[in-house]
């Protein structure tokens, strides 16, 4: 028994051991990883095929910047949190995450900005994105996206980033209807401009079409583009483009169409 009792000691004393000593040398390592310099600075834009806001380039310089210097400043000094505070502060930068290898190499992985739409406003223009964040146009890119102009109800001052606090519910609708149009490829390819009237209804011109589509409040999205996409697909095609002068998609369980001064009486479906 007593046999027994000291076997079992023995391996319980030898687990502790190994324990502490892996516990210890991990400490010792992350100490000395710690009190290495950092040997160079790895930028990955990780949307860079698709985005085009941002170069690698652009934010190793902002690192080098902020004093962070391969081959001279050490791991131990650079605080990863700050540093993307300052990368997220870049107006097209959407998330930035900052890490280090073993071997000293401060890796950076940045995600950019989504625009969905182009706002042209009396203070300058300006793109929206999936959030409905905004942030003024950048000449180093210009993604192709649905352009809104008028009387856009946001009073966006000049070279403003972020959030809209004026008219915030306008804004958010305006985001998901970019949204849905990013997301079908007919309706991205059909929708060009956007104009805005007095009262904040919308309308726009197909890039096919010589009609304009007379959307209104921004309510009832997908209902109606699939009222459009009736229109495309049991109407056009008997009528060719340049019966009608206006499609509205306004009212509900019908497609009101004016024609052109030229043709016979307007058409209600």
């Amino acid at each position: 028994m007593l046999k027994k009792i000291l076997i079992i000691s023995a391996y319980v004393l030898l687990a502790g051991v190994l324990i502490a000593y892996f516990y210890f040398s991990t400490v010792i390592t992350e100490k000395k990883k710690m009190g290495e310099l950092c040997r160079s600075i790895k930028v990955v834009v990780l949307d860079s095929a698709e985005i085009g806001f941002i170069s690698r380039e652009e934010i190793a310089e902002v690192i080098v910047d902020n004093g962070i210097r391969p081959g001279e400043s050490k791991l131990r000094h650079i605080n990863n949190y700050q540093l993307e505070l300052v990368l997220n502060k870049k107006t097209a930068v959407k998330k930035s995450e900052v890490s280090y290898s073993r071997d000293g190499i401060l890796k950076v992985d940045i995600i950019q900005r989504k625009p969905v739409l182009r706002l042209e406003t009396e203070n300058g223009g300006f793109y929206m994105d999936e959030s409905a964040y905004i942030f003024p146009l950048i000449k180093s890119f210009a993604p192709f996206v649905p352009v809104v102009s008028g009387e856009i109800p946001l009073g966006i001052a000049p070279g403003y980033h972020g959030y809209i606090k004026k008219n915030q519910d306008w804004a958010n609708s305006l985001r998901d209807l970019g949204v849905y149009i990013l997301n079908n490829d007919s309706w991205n390819t059909l929708v060009e401009q956007i104009y805005v009237d007095e009262k904040g209804l919308l309308s726009f011109i197909p890039r096919d079409g010589n009609f304009e589509v007379v959307f209104g409040n921004i309510e009832k999205i997908d209902y109606k583009f699939r009222k459009l996409y009736a229109f495309y697909k049991d109407i056009l095609p008997n009528v060719g483009p340049d019966m009608y002068r206006s499609v509205n998609l306004q009212f509900d369980n019908q497609i009101v169409c004016k024609k052109n001064k030229k043709t016979d009486k307007n058409l209600e479906i």
